[in-house]
């Protein structure tokens, strides 16, 4: 049995770049790398059936799955995927459930760890999850800001300096399937005109007031937020943002207030990390 934990990311404000290699495929962005995200367990099988269980429950993972057909062919496995964080609400579960998913599939097939990251992006990008999620965990920095698309080396990433000892995330409503929304010509450009001057402005004058401010604006402007979204965003003010992509909020408040506020919604207290805190045991 091998395990590992990959943090959660969450994405403030991006553009998505495709190419015709998906390891050049991603998006441009800003977001914050989460200490909370996903722990999964890998055991290998007599036979060639992938089982999968997540948070409790056979589930089809396709990302995870996919990740574990492209290192480990023909072999079967039981997959258990735990994750700290609502799947679907934009706080990049799927990358994180595939990045220690690789890492386990590689160190038992005794392949370079680092080639995790290869295979976690490509599944995500293949199955329609996040672009960015997997460059921004594998970075050793709090406050990711993908300036160049793709995996590094294509990619490039950079950090800000900027930390939080302390965040809250507020899901208000139900899960959001990123591929519709990111494969929507309209959304497409509108994220390509607005998100592009972000990252470039934001990358040159990096700030918590700005970080805050070009999220709200992002949303707002491509028209990402629900009713739920744009009402709670209305009572917490101005630290607070949309998690792209979800129905759910990131914001300084803290929990017990963002409960008073927004009332019984699923409230959760974070930090960011200071890079990927991968734990590894067979």
């Amino acid at each position: 049995m091998t395990e590992a934990f990959c943090p959660g990311h969450v994405t403030c404000f991006f553009h998505p770049v495709r190419t015709d290699d998906p390891v050049t495929t991603g998006s441009r962005g800003a977001g914050l790398r989460l200490s909370l995200g996903t722990k999964v367990t890998l055991e290998e099988r007599s036979d060639s059936r992938l089982n999968i269980v997540m948070d409790g429950a056979e589930a089809e993972a396709p990302v995870t799955r996919r990740v574990m057909e492209l290192i480990c062919p023909s072999r079967g496995f039981d997959v258990t995927i735990e994750n700290d964080l609502p799947v679907a609400q934009g706080f990049g579960m799927s990358a994180s459930g595939a990045i220690a998913a690789a890492l386990c599939a590689c160190s038992i097939s005794d392949i370079d760890i680092n080639e995790a990251y290869r295979y976690a992006h490509v599944a995500e990008v293949v199955c329609g999850g996040g672009l960015g999620d997997v460059s921004a965990i594998m970075s050793d920095v709090h406050q990711p800001v993908r300036v160049k698309p793709g995996l590094p080396p294509y990619g490039r990433v950079e950090g800000t300096g900027l930390r939080f000892d302390k965040l809250t995330l507020a899901v208000t409503g139900t899960k959001l399937s990123t591929a519709p929304v990111i494969s929507d010509p309209d959304i497409q450009r509108r994220m390509n005109e607005i998100g592009s001057r972000m990252v470039d402005d934001y990358f040159e004058r990096p700030s918590v007031k700005s970080l805050f401010s070009y999220s709200r604006e992002f949303s707002s402007s491509v028209g990402l937020e629900s009713e739920d979204v744009k009402e709670a965003l209305k009572k917490l003010g101005g630290n607070a943002g949309m998690c792209m992509l979800g129905h759910s909020i990131f914001t300084t408040v803290p929990e017990d207030e963002v409960r008073d506020i927004l009332g019984d919604v699923p409230v959760f207290t974070v930090s960011t990390s200071d890079r990927p805190a991968f734990i590894q045991r067979a």
